[in-house]
């Protein structure tokens, strides 16, 4: 069996830049004697040998009849970097976001060729951002349903055809003045766009009022049906109903 000990010595004191005194003085050696180890002219004591690894959290195999290499001195794992040479990183494709606060921008200036740049973009693995945009959720209008939709959730749309709609599509509309998500209904030759909670009144609408729609196909929670986030949730519905009665009093 070849012993590397002296050639990984050698290393060691390369790597980190450590003459032979100072790397002697460390482990109470002398510096003609690490010069022998170094030389292969004298075996170190197995004391000296554990001591040495501790240090470097190298193991004493290792220090001894492997040939240590730089990447392993400074603790980086060889098989990972090797292999990630070959791994590609896949960057999803971004789909632009609409929050609270840009919301106005959004509706002023969509039907003026808006500049969707100015928005923050999220990425999803496996969703195609083509004609695709976000909006976060900002009231309480989709509570009340076998699906509920609460503030912060984001629900991302396909902008499509307003005539080619099923009805009770989940849609994000937008009209001159609002960004409404709502469940979609043709009657007769109107739109009508309904909500789930029951205090907030139907709207219906002439397919010119309607200036683009998108239709819901992914939504992402804020957080997890948690009794704290259904409990605020709640609160936030009975809030809403009240004021909603005291409005139509």
């Amino acid at each position: 069996m070849v012993l590397m000990f002296g050639k990984n010595l050698k290393k060691i004191r390369s790597v980190y830049s450590m003459s032979q005194q100072d790397f002697a003085a460390i482990f109470d050696l002398k510096r003609g004697t690490l010069g022998a180890y170094e030389e292969g002219r004298s075996n170190p004591k197995l004391e000296t040998v554990i001591k040495i690894a501790n240090h470097f959290s190298i193991g004493i195999e290792e220090l001894l009849i492997k040939e240590l290499t730089v990447n392993r001195l400074l603790k980086f794992n060889e098989l990972l970097t090797v292999e990630s040479d070959a791994f590609n990183i896949v960057d999803f494709d971004g789909i632009h976001c609409v929050l609270p606060n840009d919301k106005h921008y959004f509706i002023k200036g969509f039907s003026f060729g808006i500049n969707l740049e100015k928005f923050p973009v999220i990425k999803i693995p496996n969703v195609d951002n083509t004609n695709r945009m976000a909006f976060s959720v900002d009231d309480l209008s989709m509570t009340g349903g076998s699906m509920e939709f609460f503030p912060k959730d984001i629900v991302i749309g396909a902008e499509c055809d307003k005539f080619a709609i099923d009805d009770k599509t989940f849609v994000i509309a937008l009209t001159q003045n609002e960004l409404l998500f709502r469940k979609f209904f043709k009657v007769d030759d109107h739109f009508v766009l309904k909500a789930d909670h029951h205090g907030v009144v139907d709207l219906a609408l002439s397919a010119k009022d309607v200036i683009c729609i998108w239709k819901i196909e992914h939504v992402i929670q804020y957080g997890m049906n948690s009794r704290e986030i259904f409990l605020e949730n709640r609160l936030a519905t009975i809030e809403q109903t009240i004021a909603s009665l005291k409005n139509n009093k």
